[in-house]
């Protein structure tokens, strides 16, 4: 009789550790609000291999191969290091000769694929943007490239970007020896690999800033104006300037209220860190949601609409937290400074030639509600050739 009970104990145990084991694996623990969502990101007191892990953990997907930097702790400062490196060679500012450097091949490579008749939106964004960033971090001659390794790139990063099974599965590999190929062709086979590493989060996060940007501006002169006068002069005074004696947004908060918006990730996510014996009562992961928080109201009011006079600290309900586009703490990206102006820096260039007068944007109106996810929705969007007798700037 005893031997029963202790056996029927026994297995009710052991019955109560795996539910509870299933429960904390599939258990997640959503964030939305600003100090919840810091709380989370801020790096805790763990250990530092551990904290990389977490924040490795939602990001598989920038990983293009199993042996990935991205992976690897005892990697990762050396390729933060290196990403600060090439950031710091073309950051704007009177020390930097690089960032004159970068503002000439965003004007070559913005001029590179101006079409002859007509293009689609997002891959123009897409091509220019890819460009910059090989041409600008890499010091490439953008007459030396292809557009049709340009599409080659922007079309495999795509498809691998929004893949379902991308977090899991690498490229395939002739896919990914055709992009080693072609970058080695460009930067040298030394840089290759770790180059194609910090290409995609940067083209991931800045071809689709400057689209929404782009597609927020169109029709709107203010806008327009001040995109154009940061064009002729992209400093960092240019930048951050309001307009219109203080009544009209300046470039930096124009690109602060598109990333508001529509931050480069929506959900960013860490892996719980507790001790073995309280795993079983907290979730396996907890989520940022860097969404709901961007349109909540420490943010000000009317929050799905399209404001960037909010980020004026004289406005009736001004900004009260700083952006969480980048993540936050010590972990955040590290060209979350460089990323607002260089993508600015995108946009103005393109403004300047698609100018209503030798070429036109045309698209639907766009809802800051309908357009969470920026890497679709651009069906109908293109930049044209115009002719004589077109219609004049704006959306169809």
């Amino acid at each position: 009789m005893v031997l029963s009970i202790t056996i029927v104990a026994a297995a009710l145990w052991s019955l109560a550790i795996v539910v509870l084991g299933t429960y904390h694996f599939t258990r997640t623990r959503t964030h939305r609000t600003a100090d919840a969502v810091r709380a989370l990101l801020r790096p805790r007191n763990t250990e530092y291999e551990a904290e990389i892990r977490s924040r490795v953990h939602p990001h598989e997907h920038f990983a293009l191969t199993p042996s990935s930097a991205i992976f690897d702790p005892s990697r990762h400062d050396g390729f933060i290091q290196d990403a600060r490196a090439l950031i710091a060679s073309v950051s704007p500012g009177p020390q930097c000769a690089g960032w004159p450097r970068f503002v000439k091949c965003a004007e070559k490579c913005t001029e590179m694929f101006l079409p002859s008749r007509e293009v689609d939106f997002a891959a123009f964004i897409q091509s220019i943007t890819f460009c910059i960033i090989i041409t600008g971090f890499y010091g490439v001659d953008p007459g030396t490239l292809s557009p049709v390794d340009i599409a080659f790139m922007t079309n495999t990063l795509n498809r691998y970007s929004v893949s379902t099974t991308s977090r899991h599965t690498p490229l395939y590999p002739d896919e990914l020896h055709a992009m080693r190929e072609r970058v080695c062709r460009w930067v040298g086979g030394e840089r290759a690999t770790r180059a194609l590493e910090t290409i995609l989060p940067a083209y991931e996060s800045m071809w689709r800033l400057a689209a929404v940007t782009l597609a927020y501006a169109n029709g709107n002169q203010h806008m327009h104006n001040a995109f154009l006068d940061f064009s002729e002069n992209p400093t960092q005074k240019q930048f951050r300037s309001f307009k219109v004696k203080n009544t009209r947004p300046s470039v930096e908060a124009i690109i602060n209220e598109a990333l508001r918006l529509h931050p480069p990730i929506q959900h960013i996510a860490r892996k719980s860190r507790h001790p073995l014996w309280k795993r079983l009562f907290y979730p396996a992961q907890e989520i940022a949601d860097i969404g709901a928080v961007h349109r909540s109201c420490v943010y000000g009011t009317r929050l799905d609409t399209f404001d960037a006079m909010r980020f004026h600290p004289e406005h009736e309900h001004p900004v009260d937290k700083q952006l969480l586009a980048f993540g936050h703490g010590g972990l955040s990206c590290v060209a979350e400074k460089w990323a607002p102006m260089a993508t600015a820096l995108i946009v103005a260039k393109v403004m300047d030639r698609v100018d209503d007068v030798g070429f036109v944007l045309v698209g639907k109106l766009f809802d800051a509600r309908m357009y969470r996810n920026t890497r679709i929705g651009w069906d109908g969007w293109v930049v044209r050739k115009k002719e004589k007798g077109m219609v004049s700037r704006g959306s169809s």
